[in-house]
């Protein structure tokens, strides 16, 4: 096995960090989203979690960067949009809206980004361990949850505090065999 190390990087200035995430159980059928945004200093400016009726992780993945483009927004206009899910971005860098099912979700995003300065980007889930999180917290929330710097769980500020501080996340591959 080989070990890679994984960090998250703040934005610079006047840009803003949406990291976002979906989860979904295929034994429960429950789903959750949650997300953050974080500015150049890398602290967190707002957090979300919810439930979200969804039949798929990627549609859950979609759900929760729709809610959290809505909070971005608020903060910039130049918005780096950071995912887990590499097939995601893919979509979204190549402008494509994608299968039938999601084009009504794609074509939102389209049109909350289209005024705005943003930047898609793929970051291994060990690295977005803070929205990761926030999406699991929304499976097992009832509501809709917003939280700010002051309101945040204490383990979400810690996560915040780790990426602020460096700290990096392994992430271990199976090493090729020739």
């Amino acid at each position: 096995m080989r070990s890679l190390m994984v960090l998250w990087h703040p934005p610079d200035a006047p840009w803003v960090k949406l990291n976002t995430d979906g989860a979904f159980s295929t034994l429960t059928l429950e789903a959750g989203e949650g997300g953050l945004v974080r500015g150049s200093d890398g602290g967190l400016l707002r957090a979300f979690c919810a439930p979200v009726a969804t039949s798929s992780s990627f549609e859950a993945e979609l759900l929760a960067l729709i809610r959290g483009l809505g909070m971005a927004v608020e903060f910039s206009t130049h918005i780096w949009i950071e995912l887990d899910s590499a097939a995601l971005v893919s979509l979204l860098s190549a402008g494509h809206l994608g299968s039938a099912d999601f084009r009504h979700h794609m074509a939102l995003i389209r049109s909350m980004t289209s005024q705005r300065h943003v930047r898609f980007s793929h970051i291994y889930r060990e690295g977005n361990l803070t929205a990761d999180f926030l999406a699991g917290r929304g499976v097992q929330t009832p509501a809709l949850t917003y939280f700010d710097p002051i309101s945040a769980p204490r383990y979400l500020k810690a996560l915040v505090r780790m990426d602020l501080l460096g700290y990096p996340n392994s992430r271990f591959r199976h090493r090729d065999v020739d």
